[in-house]
């Protein structure tokens, strides 16, 4: 399903443009509390969600060369994997653990990069070369009936969309990862996301659920109150409450493009910022050059400030005007989230364009821990019963969606992953 597309300029001065349009999501803004709070409902999401899902777990340029690795841990169905590129240039995913008796290979912490010409597991030294396969065994005339090709590392399904590496727990997907992203994946197959690939990364564990977090990601309703040091770049008075430019819904994924202030004042700082890193770009790549962000902008609406690409379950990919930057959202219980967030920009060729991106770096962590803090609040409060439901207005619709399609997968599981 599809919304909001071609929609006429200035429509955000509009009310109740969105729900109408979705009689599938049910009864409008009503969304029931319990799967925020129930271990019940995190159990049932650890068997029949996470196992039937393609999951972004890094980037090609992460792991460059031939036996670079990363670790990337599924914390909630307690899965670490190794992401490695072989010797044939091909990405590759094991479970991170010992055919032999089970420890795991690589004791790194999650997110930890590497580069080895062999997997050798620290508790007994079986060596597994880049595809997994079993190359050593110590003392193996000591075994009965040793049969090396069943003992080799356990491979995940691996692949590989412009240039994120997902994996899918399940040995036989019923989507390929195109078939899975869909419209989306179409649209960005051909962003120069490479081009951007100096980064900052912020991370994060919070008490609350991760449904609870993302859910301050789909809706830019917030930010006329909580966000006030970045109102005047989303709210006018024509726009108070920053109603957004597009709403689009999909099968299980949403695009947003957000407001854009075209008055906006910056303060004093941002704007010394902003002005020096559009004098350095325009020497260095000519004052008629678009960011592949503008562009995209253009294609949709040219009011926009950022478009969020909310892939479902927990990869969240913002494109903004001369950088792109990600969230993800990892569930460890119930009521316990870990946050991993990265901003992507072009490497910065001076001064001028450092001091603009630590300047972005800087303000883009304080909105950020506004919007942890309200999450963690939040969790409290709804684990004390006082409300049974949210009750959500028209342009919070991506919310009621995405919950929708999280309970989709938790009736029917593996037959809709």
């Amino acid at each position: 399903m599809s919304s909001g597309q071609n929609r006429e300029e200035a429509t955000w001065r509009s009310t109740k443009r969105w729900f109408p349009d979705h009689p599938e999501l049910g009864q409008a803004g009503h969304l029931p509390v319990e799967p925020f709070v129930s271990e019940e409902y995190c159990a049932r999401e650890r068997k029949l969600l996470w196992p039937h899902v393609w999951l972004m777990v890094g980037r090609v340029e992460d792991i460059a060369r031939p036996g670079d690795y990363l670790i990337k841990e599924i914390p909630l169905n307690r899965v670490s994997l190794i992401v490695v590129r072989g010797r044939d240039d091909v990405v590759r995913a094991f479970h991170n653990v010992c055919p032999h008796r089970g420890s795991q290979i690589l004791w790194e912490c999650n997110g930890s990069t590497g580069r080895t010409n062999a997997f050798r597991c620290p508790y007994h030294a079986f060596t597994f070369d880049l595809t997994g396969t079993l190359k050593w065994v110590p003392d193996d005339a000591n075994f009965y009936a040793l049969d090396r090709d069943r003992l080799s590392l356990v491979e995940v399904r691996t692949d590989i969309w412009a240039g994120f590496i997902f994996v899918h727990l399940a040995p036989n997907p019923r989507e390929t990862l195109l078939e899975y992203l869909g419209e989306i994946g179409k649209r960005l197959a051909d962003f120069p996301f490479e081009k951007e690939s100096h980064h900052y990364e912020y991370k994060a564990d919070l008490d609350c659920n991760w449904k609870v977090l993302i859910s301050g990601f789909l809706e830019n309703y917030h930010t006329h109150a909580l966000h006030k040091g970045g109102r005047s770049r989303a709210c006018t008075p024509d726009n108070p409450y920053s109603h957004n430019e597009t709403i689009e819904l999909f099968d299980k994924h949403r695009l947003i493009s957000l407001y854009r202030n075209p008055d906006m004042t910056p303060t004093k700082v941002g704007s010394i910022a902003s002005v020096r890193y559009a004098k350095s770009r325009a020497r260095g790549v000519g004052a008629v050059a678009e960011t592949p962000g503008a562009l995209l902008f253009k294609s949709i609406n040219p009011n926009t400030s950022f478009v969020i690409h909310n892939i479902f379950p927990n990869f969240q990919l913002n494109i903004a005007n001369g950088a792109w930057f990600y969230h993800q959202f990892w569930p460890l219980s119930a009521n316990r989230v870990r946050w991993e967030s990265r901003m992507h920009y072009p490497k910065p060729k001076n001064a001028s364009e450092r001091f603009f991106q630590e300047y972005a770096k800087v303000t883009s962590r304080d909105i950020l821990l506004e919007d942890g803090n309200v999450s963690e609040r939040s969790q409290m409060a709804l684990e004390s019963g006082a409300i049974d439901s949210w009750t959500l207005q028209d342009e919070e619709i991506a919310i009621q969606h995405f919950n929708k399609v999280v309970a989709d997968y938790t009736e029917c599981g593996s037959e809709r992953g």
